[in-house]
């Protein structure tokens, strides 16, 4: 494969974050990389389209996210949209032939994930959801060391993602404030990445009891007040199908917080702790160590842990935000190379988290414990 042609449809935020993991990915993963072609990127607002092309170093731009799913031009659709939208531009990507990275959560819905889910599977294509967090090294190392069999039988997880941007009563109204288009509101989109690394090191969630809490029930646009119809802090009690037990919570409102993802898993024989505000560092405590000096202790990571090695080799030099987006782009491109269409985190994968979050929804309206269902 000599080359890969990408189209991004969405020109916000994150199209940095994408676009700079593509113009650097092949120095970092030299001769192993295609030649990147960053050929097209589509927003509703041409001004913003053109602004963000320019910046970032697409081709061109476009109003079009159909000159992107549908350009022959194109190998591989980026969906960096509001959630409503993931599944129209996703089903009719892989309907053209396009491999398909989509942000998370997968969807705005349970129902709309499965969909995307199965229409993944029937393509034939490479499909993979922006789960950055699960993909770091130092929550890959943690996944080894629990295959290891370091933590022995997996009872607890504790875990939180927490955000204070939001805590601003003067932030205006945008989509994520809106259940009908995002699906949820911290729950479903900082608590998609925390479930998501819940699932990953302990497997599918059976259930959950959940308590949501909305602070600023209305905010601010052009025309007047809207109504928020999401939640700012969700707070949830989850029940593995393995039968171990946790909690995973999440708010933009957290005073603080500024990116505070964390987990602490404990084990029969052991336990770990991460937080993303230290995230070149996870800490470790085995049973094995001699009782006078047992406790947590902490491992620096750097290129001895996975996924760290194309970056800074040594241990404490420091691996950032940008450098987990490489990661999943390496994902995907390595995966399409190998025509690897089950390659991780997928949109079957993506499709249990979104069902998760829609328990939560439920659990929380209910004040009841609820089945996750998919």
């Amino acid at each position: 494969m000599q080359s890969l042609r990408f189209g991004i449809v969405g020109s916000g935020y994150m199209a940095k974050t994408h676009s700079l993991a593509l113009r650097n990915i092949e120095g970092f993963l030299w001769p192993k990389m295609p030649r990147i072609e960053m050929v097209r990127l589509a927003d509703i607002d041409l001004s913003l389209a053109e602004d963000s092309a320019r910046r970032w170093g697409w081709r061109e731009a476009t109003t079009d996210w159909k000159a992107v799913t549908r350009g022959d031009d194109i190998d591989v659709v980026v969906i960096i949209t509001p959630n409503d939208s993931h599944e129209e531009i996703a089903l009719d990507a892989f309907a053209n032939g396009k491999h398909v990275f989509c942000e998370k959560p997968l969807a705005n819905t349970a129902a709309a994930a499965r969909r995307m889910a199965e229409a993944a599977e029937r393509s034939g294509k490479v499909n993979i959801v922006n789960f950055v967090y699960r993909c770091w090294p130092a929550v890959q190392f943690a996944r080894k060391l629990i295959g290891d069999g370091e933590l022995g039988e997996l009872r607890h997880f504790e875990g939180h993602f927490f955000q204070d941007y939001a805590n601003d009563s003067g932030l205006p109204h945008a989509w994520r404030f809106d259940k009908e288009r995002a699906g949820a509101g911290a729950g479903g989109d900082l608590g998609s990445h925390i479930s998501d690394i819940a699932v990953f090191l302990l497997g599918p969630i059976g259930r959950v009891a959940a308590n949501t809490r909305t602070y600023f029930p209305e905010r601010a646009t052009a025309t007047g007040p809207a109504t928020v119809t999401v939640d700012d802090m969700t707070t949830t009690l989850v029940e593995f199908r393995s039968g171990a037990t946790g909690s995973v919570h999440s708010s933009w409102a957290a005073t603080g917080h500024k990116s505070d993802l964390a987990f602490t898993i404990i084990g029969s024989k052991g336990s770990l702790s991460f937080s993303w505000e230290r995230s070149n560092e996870i800490h470790l405590y085995t049973e094995a160590e001699r009782k006078d000096r047992s406790g947590f202790r902490r491992i620096m990571i750097g290129g001895i842990h996975p996924e760290a090695e194309p970056f800074w080799y040594a241990q404490g030099q420091g691996l950032g935000y940008g450098e987990a987006f490489v990661i999943t782009a390496r994902r995907l491109i390595e995966a399409i190379q190998k025509n690897d269409t089950s390659a991780s985190p997928n949109f079957a994968e993506a499709a249990h988290v979104n069902a998760v979050i829609e328990a939560t929804v439920k659990a929380a309206a209910t004040r009841s414990w609820q089945d996750v269902v998919g």
